[in-house]
């Protein structure tokens, strides 16, 4: 396996940790790169450039938004099943 450069270790990282089991095409869709580019990246094939490494940093902060509003509904609803349980 060929040793990643920083950046491509980074976006690496942000791929698993934002998009983990989901497919690399959903990351790639996000990112807005084809999914051959991204996955030449993963492997250590293809430079990030800085418009690539921008995008993934847009697209972090969005999948961050994303978490972010699904988390207030899952502990609303979390909260809802609790209080039913007190009725």
């Amino acid at each position: 396996m060929k040793k990643l450069s920083h950046r491509a270790a980074r976006v690496k990282a942000a791929v698993e940790l934002a998009y983990d089991d989901r497919s690399i095409t959903k990351a790639a869709a996000a990112v807005g790169v084809s999914k051959q580019l991204l996955a030449f990246i993963l492997a250590g094939d293809r430079e990030v450039t800085d418009d690539v490494y921008s995008r993934v940093a847009d697209a972090l902060r969005n999948e961050a938004g994303r978490m972010t509003k699904v988390a207030g509904k899952i502990e609303a609803m979390a909260g809802a099943m609790a209080a039913e349980l007190k009725e």
